[in-house]
């Protein structure tokens, strides 16, 4: 399967040697991060013509918005629309090493492996095959079912308030215990708690699920409010995210100056971003966002390409690979598929 297949295509008149010089101008621009000329182009793809003519398409294709010449260099760059065209019309995945498929496979396969330690994975690995960012989020379940909650003892001032599900969703979360309180006090609340919630669908509790459960010990719960907002963020349903990548992304020569470091380190510390970013909706299974087309502004300098993980018509999981414009689209889109094959068939079959 292409990429052509994954967007509608940005221009379908273009004749085919201007396709084939931009289609080399990107490859050598991806791995040089340097301008090409047409002498370049020339000496390192056979396309059957002299520089001359090279340089004359390549003016078309600046003249046309394909391709773009920073001030500094006699040389050209991709623009946007560039990179859309090449992406849409001329990319095709690339096939993964034998070595890669073995490690990816075993990865998913390992029946021993819980979901959440592959999407942890998947992360990992795609950040260090690509050296991007990656992030991936596995879905919760709908529908969450309360087993029990219990807090145990850290130290003399705080506890891990523990919450199980019966789908098997496990949160702990680290909370002060109210002043003038005791654990023992804690562990009765959290057998009236038990007695209250167990079997109950938890995913819509809210404020109106703690004053009900209030209302039936007959207490002024008002000392262990903190507490109560704490539990309620670990019933709500959530995605659970991971990254990796950021070493590897912020070497990448177009974020070597400290403010462009510093966007990319502030990317990861906006966590509703990263949510945002994995959260919006998709037609079609892996999508590419090039700079300026990502909503917000923060990612005009990165492209994201997503894909998304289905069981039936569910998505059980998310991931999207953050990089400079200048990513590798066809290794990257390649990596995608080919997880999303091998995942989904495994939670089909473990479903």
């Amino acid at each position: 399967m292409t990429a052509r297949r994954n967007q509608e295509p940005a221009d379908t008149g273009m004749n085919d040697r201007k396709k084939r010089i931009l289609w080399a101008v990107v490859q050598d621009y991806v791995s040089s991060a340097e301008p090409v000329g047409s002498r370049t182009i020339a000496k390192n793809y056979d396309l059957g013509v002299s520089s001359a003519t090279i340089r004359n398409e390549m003016q078309d294709l600046g003249d046309e918005g394909y391709l773009e010449q920073p001030h500094t260099s006699a040389g050209r760059i991709p623009s946007i629309k560039g990179y859309r065209f090449y992406v849409d019309c001329l990319m095709e995945p690339s096939r993964l090493s034998g070595e890669e498929e073995e490690r990816i496979t075993h990865m998913i396969a390992d029946e021993t492996t819980k979901v959440d330690e592959i999407f942890r994975n998947m992360a990992r690995v795609v950040a260090e095959l690509t050296q991007t960012l990656s992030v991936a989020a596995r879905n919760v379940a709908r529908t969450l079912t309360f087993n029990y909650v219990r807090f145990l003892p850290l130290d003399g001032r705080r506890t891990i308030l523990l919450v199980v599900t019966q789908e098997g969703n496990v949160s702990n979360t680290v909370v002060n215990i109210p002043e003038g309180s005791s654990m023992d006090e804690l562990q009765l609340l959290a057998d009236r708690l038990n007695h209250f919630l167990h079997g109950k669908d938890i995913t819509a509790a809210d404020e109106k699920t703690i004053l009900s459960f209030q209302k039936d010990v007959e207490r002024d719960l008002t000392p262990f409010s903190r507490i109560f907002v704490s539990l309620r963020r670990s019933l709500s349903p959530k995605q659970k995210v991971y990254s990796g990548g950021a070493a590897g992304l912020i070497r990448q020569p177009e974020f070597q100056n400290v403010e462009k470091m510093q966007d990319i380190l502030h990317l990861l510390e906006e966590r509703d971003l990263l949510h945002s970013i994995l959260d919006t909706a998709m037609d079609r299974p892996i999508a590419v966002r090039i700079g300026s087309e990502n909503a917000d502004k923060s990612l005009a300098d990165l492209s994201i390409v997503k894909a998304q993980f289905h069981v039936g018509s569910e998505v059980v999981g998310t991931m999207a690979v953050i990089g400079p414009t200048r990513m590798e689209y066809g290794r990257v889109v390649g990596l995608l598929y080919f997880m999303q094959r091998h995942l989904e068939r495994m939670l089909k079959n473990k479903d």
